[in-house]
C-alpha cells in the first residue's frame, strides 16, 4: 500500500509566505527571550553617622549596611581605612540576605596628637557571591574632629570604561577656589577588584585654577559588565587645621571587543533576509 504524503506548500498570504513567517516569529521569540533574561544580584548600601564633633579620644561610629539585591551575600565584613592617628575594630556580619539590613557599631580611638580639623574616612565592604567569588566595595564618609574646617579644593573624576586585560589612565582634576595657591595631597581609593600603580600623589594647585593629574588602573579579578565606585581624596594642613574633600567616580569594567559591535548585528540581518528570499523561492 503506498502511502501519500502531503507535500508542504507555502501559503501566501498579503504576498508573505505563512509558513516562513511563523519561522521568523520563532526566531525573533528567542532573542525577545534572550533579552529580558536577567541575572541575580547583590547590591550593598552602605549609611554611616557618627558624632558631629568628635572632642574626646573615643568615638563610636555607626554603620547600617543594606542588601537590595535578589541574591544573598556571604563572608561579609566592613573595615575603616583611617588615616594615621585613627584606629577602629572591623565587624563581620556573616550572610546578609536580599532586602535585610545589619546595624552595627565601629570603636574609633583617636590619638591625642591628632590635628584638629575634617577627616575623609573611607569604608571597605567585603563579601562573596553563592559561587564564592570574591566582591568589595567602597564608600566614603567625613569625620569631624574637634574643629570644623571647610577645604577650598574639590577633586574631579572622569568617568573610565576598563577592559579586563587593560591598563588606563584614570585622570582627574583638582580645583582650587581659594586666592592662595596650596600644596596637597591627592589620594585614590579602589576596590579590591581594581589595581593602581600608585595611591596618592603630591601637587601644587594655583589659585584659582584647575590641576589635572592621572593615576593609572588596571583590573586586578574585577568582573566583565561591573561598574565599580572609586573615590578621589584631597587634603591638606594648614595653620594648624587639617582639611579634606573627596568626590565619587564610577570604572566600568567591559570586556575586550575584537570586532565593531554592530558587525554581529548586521550578519543577523543578513542572515534573516536570505531566510526570507530563501523561503519565497523554495
Amino acid at each position: 500500500m503506498l502511502l501519500k504524503t502531503k507535500k508542504r506548500r507555502c501559503k501566501r498570504k498579503n504576498g508573505f509566505c505563512v509558513f516562513a513567517m511563523k519561522r521568523l516569529i520563532v526566531i525573533f521569540a528567542v532573542f525577545i527571550c534572550i533579552g529580558v533574561s536577567s541575572a541575580s544580584f547583590i547590591s550593598m548600601t552602605p549609611s554611616v553617622s557618627s558624632e558631629k564633633i568628635i572632642q574626646g579620644n573615643n568615638s563610636i561610629i555607626n554603620l547600617t549596611l543594606a542588601n537590595f539585591g535578589d541574591e544573598a551575600a556571604y563572608d561579609v565584613s566592613a573595615s575603616i581605612v583611617m588615616p594615621g592617628g585613627l584606629h577602629a575594630n572591623d565587624l563581620f556580619l556573616g550572610r546578609l540576605n536580599p532586602n535585610e539590613t545589619y546595624s552595627g557599631k565601629f570603636e574609633a580611638d583617636i590619638g591625642e596628637n591628632m590635628v584638629p580639623g575634617k577627616y575623609t574616612i573611607l569604608l571597605m565592604v567585603d563579601y562573596k557571591d553563592a559561587n564564592g567569588h570574591p566582591f568589595s566595595a567602597v564608600s566614603a564618609f567625613s569625620l569631624v574632629i574637634k574643629t570644623v574646617s571647610v577645604s577650598k579644593l574639590t577633586p574631579k573624576i572622569n568617568e573610565l570604561d576598563l577592559a579586563v586585560t587593560e591598563t588606563k589612565e584614570l585622570k582627574m582634576s583638582v580645583r582650587n577656589i581659594d586666592n592662595i595657591p596650596h600644596q596637597v595631597t591627592v589620594s585614590m581609593f579602589l576596590p579590591r577588584e581594581l589595581s593602581s600603580d600608585i595611591s596618592e600623589k603630591t601637587i601644587i594647585v594655583d589659585k584659582k585654577s584647575d590641576k589635572d593629574i592621572a593615576f593609572t588602573v588596571s583590573s586586578f579579578g574585577a568582573l566583565p559588565g561591573s561598574n565599580y565606585a572609586i573615590f578621589a581624596v584631597v587634603s591638606y594642613e594648614e595653620s594648624g587645621l587639617y582639611y579634606s574633600s573627596f568626590s565619587s567616580g564610577v570604572i566600568h569594567v567591559i570586556e575586550k571587543e575584537t570586532l565593531p559591535s554592530w558587525i554581529p548585528i548586521a550578519l543577523l540581518l543578513l542572515l534573516v533576509f536570505f531566510f526570507v528570499i530563501y523561503q519565497f523561492r523554495k
